[in-house]
């Protein structure tokens, strides 16, 4: 079969390598061996326009075409499968991603697009590829989300793949990967302050047993780990064999299993491998030791964002997050001791939360040994339990998601506009602070950085918008 893979240019000024993507390639080349040609084409990175995707479309005429997508990107996913139809008639699509989980239902109120992808991946686009290559029906299978004489089937969540030894690396050798090693307005990694140019990131668990209400749910609610050798075995072939000189852990949250992280540092470091390392998606501060710390500092460890969320008890247990705040505290400014750069993540605008909590969380943060911290307004996507607490209590959600900057649906108690103030305020009075900026500056790797994103910071002070 003819496949192509496609991730969208939709404006996100970051592109690492399209991993998604690069699982489903690595899925079906194992499991179907020489029976698909596959393209992957990363419109986030290579910037084209409609009509050079139309062109590319044109060029391999797909069989499939599929497409990878945030919640906020739906509607550049919904326009990429237009275009597919147009230019290569009769190809099926298929979308996923977190848009693919969260929003099956509308997108397959267009009829540009065939299927929708929900949750993990490589089961149903492997199950979806061959009943299409043999002609046969694909309605039973679970995590694909389709219509039926005009109705939406909304499907299941898919079956898991319980032990993810048995997923095959990425196929990093599909991709033209010493393009992402080429710096330029697109940011190259998911962490801001990258240390070397030739980084990538790596997924070294699935799934998060905590219940956090805020959260998609992509991989589900049960951490599954790779093994250690499994890990070590994926740094070996990039290290030895494209040369990567950095690596970016993007797990949900790579902590939870402190033992294994440990050996997982504990191999990088027996290697030898001079690696710098960074774990940009907010670990859990609670359930980090001083022991791992130092392991993953010596390991090479340079960046760790820490997921806060709220400084209010109340607003903790509301979202199912109960972090122990003071541990966390404890934990934060022992990273920041020991040299590392450390972010934390915050949320403004939860249900119900009063601008005293507000202030709880801004406060919490300013008291902190924090290198950084981000200040988003939450967002309420569709299929979150926020989303269907939020409607069954009746609020208006008929919003526009479009980024974490601005007020979609206001669940706080505070208006509209005192909630995007606060959020300027939290900017300025946690950046624009001597010591705090002196810090920055000593923990940053590469120094010209700094300015860059100085600039970025400024703006979200001054305005809430990002560049």
């Amino acid at each position: 079969m003819n496949i192509l893979l496609v991730r969208t240019n939709s404006g996100i000024p970051v592109a690492p390598p399209p991993i998604g993507l690069m699982y489903l390639a690595g899925y079906l080349r194992q499991y179907r061996p020489q029976k698909d040609d596959i393209t992957i084409l990363d419109g986030r990175s290579e910037l084209p326009s409609d009509a050079q995707i139309a062109d590319a479309i044109r060029a391999l005429h797909p069989d499939l075409v599929g497409i990878t997508a945030f919640s906020m990107e739906g509607e550049t996913a919904l326009r990429y499968a237009r275009i597919a139809k147009e230019n290569a008639p009769g190809c099926a699509t298929v979308i996923g991603g977190p848009y693919g989980t969260s929003d099956s239902a509308s997108a397959l109120q267009d009829q540009h697009v065939d299927f929708m992808a929900r949750g993990e991946g490589e089961l149903t686009f492997y199950k979806l590829v061959e009943r299409l290559d043999k002609g046969e029906p694909v309605s039973d299978i679970n995590g694909l989300a389709h219509r039926r004489n005009g109705e939406v089937i909304s499907g299941s969540f898919p079956d898991l793949i319980e032990d993810i030894d048995q997923i095959p690396f990425p196929a990093w050798d599909m991709i033209n990967l010493e393009s992402y090693f080429v710096e330029g307005r697109i940011r190259r990694l998911t962490n801001p302050i990258q240390s070397r140019r030739r980084g990538i990131s790596v997924f070294s668990t699935r799934g998060c047993p905590y219940r956090c209400t805020y959260c998609h749910n992509v991989f589900g609610k049960k951490l599954r780990k790779r093994s250690v050798d499994n890990v070590l075995g994926e740094l070996r072939w990039l290290v030895e064999d494209f040369g990567v000189e950095e690596i970016e852990f993007i797990d949900d949250v790579f902590n939870l299993d402190r033992p294994r992280a440990k050996a997982i540092c504990d191999g990088i470091i027996g290697n030898g491998w001079d690696l710098r390392l960074a774990f940009p998606n907010g670990l859990r501060a609670d359930q980090m030791d001083e022991e791992l710390v130092d392991k993953m500092r010596r390991a090479g460890a340079y960046r760790i964002n820490y997921a806060v969320e709220s400084g209010s008890p109340r607003v903790q247990q509301m979202i199912r997050k109960n972090l122990d705040l003071e541990r966390a505290r404890q934990i934060i400014n022992y990273t920041a001791k020991k040299g590392i750069s450390t972010g934390g993540f915050f949320m403004l605008g939860f249900r119900d939360e009063t601008e005293e909590e507000a202030w709880m969380t801004i406060n919490y943060a300013l008291s902190t040994k924090l290198h950084t911290a981000s200040f988003f307004l939450l967002t309420p996507f569709p299929n979150t339990p926020m989303y269907e607490e939020a409607l069954s209590l009746g609020y208006d959600m008929e919003a526009i998601y479009s980024d974490y900057g601005s007020v979609s649906a206001n669940l706080s108690t505070m208006p509209k506009e005192r909630l995007e103030a606060l959020r300027k305020i939290a900017f300025r009075k946690f950046y624009f602070n001597p010591g705090r900026i002196w810090n920055i500056f000593r923990t940053t790797p590469r120094k010209w950085v700094l300015f860059k994103n100085f600039l970025r910071t400024v703006k979200m002070a001054l305005t809430g918008k990002e560049f």
